[in-house]
């Protein structure tokens, strides 16, 4: 397929916890960030691979396999993505980065991705908060994240090119965790909750307003959300953080595209649009 020049970004997902996952009323495929020489699958969960392959996204392609946790929705298509990224486990290839949970187990959960299947990525690299590794030409800084996972990261991409992108996976508020994305042109953010309904470890709206308000992203985008949020509108959500924090937000769609380069442009199903305003799901 076609790169569009910059970073893409291919949202396989946008459902996340247990009901939507067990329902698939949103996609829990995680996300694929493409560039001429970056191709790496962001926790993938249950349906990444066939999403993946309705999307036209070669798994076989991939130089990399990021998983911020050790609960299901972020994991469980890990190993088929390391055995399609190493040639069916033929060849030593790409990289597999997790933190402690998913590569060894803690005290709540985990292992997720087998010994056998650690064995043949060219690198695995365990992650905590403060780490940084590369990926090709792209640093990745490891963010903390406050989930029931207690090893959860979020991670920042580093673009040489067209500037960063972060993402914030599974966390609950709490000071200081925007520090790690400040001035990103790109923030996704894992809302699972609405407004007015906060679940410890998880991000309601007006824990994202007070992350957007830390980090102050270029533009900022909803994903990772739990049927309540689905059930209120994320477009709804997404438009009070614009309005209360005037960074414009939008909250994804399956299969939405996001080109990253001197704009950022913004692909749903069906329709195309210049930069992120404007761009809400309908309730």
């Amino acid at each position: 397929m076609r790169l569009m020049a910059g970073v893409e970004l291919v949202f396989l997902g946008t459902g996340g916890g247990r009901f939507a996952t067990i329902t698939q009323r949103r996609r829990t495929g995680g996300i694929r960030i493409l560039s001429d020489r970056l191709n790496v699958h962001l926790d993938p969960g249950p349906g990444a691979v066939v999403y993946s392959l309705e999307a036209g996204l070669d798994p076989q392609k991939l130089t990399g396999v990021l998983i911020s946790h050790s609960h299901p929705d972020h994991y469980t298509d890990a190993e088929i993505m390391v055995e399609a990224m190493t040639g069916g486990m033929r060849r030593k290839r790409g990289v597999l980065a997790a933190p402690r949970s998913v590569l060894r187990g803690n005290e709540v959960c985990g292992p997720s991705v087998s010994k056998y299947h650690q064995s043949m990525p060219e690198q695995v690299i365990e992650v905590k908060p403060g780490a940084t590794f590369h990926i090709d030409d792209v640093r990745v800084l490891a963010a903390e994240a406050r989930h029931t996972d207690p090893d959860t990261v979020g991670f920042r991409l580093e673009t040489p090119d067209v500037g960063d992108i972060a993402y914030t996976s599974d966390t609950e508020f709490f000071e200081g965790i925007g520090k790690p994305y400040e001035g990103v042109r790109l923030l996704i953010l894992c809302a699972m909750r609405p407004s007015g309904e906060p679940w410890k470890g998880h991000m309601a709206t007006e824990d994202a307003v007070r992350i957007v308000r830390e980090a102050r992203p270029e533009r900022a985008m909803l994903t990772h959300l739990g049927m309540r949020m689905i059930f209120r509108g994320p477009g709804r959500e997404a438009k009070r953080i614009e309005e209360e924090t005037g960074v414009p937000t939008v909250a994804a769609v399956d299969g939405m595209r996001v080109t990253v380069g001197e704009k950022v442009e913004v692909q749903g199903p069906g329709r195309k649009q210049r930069g992120l305003e404007g761009f809400l799901e309908k309730p």
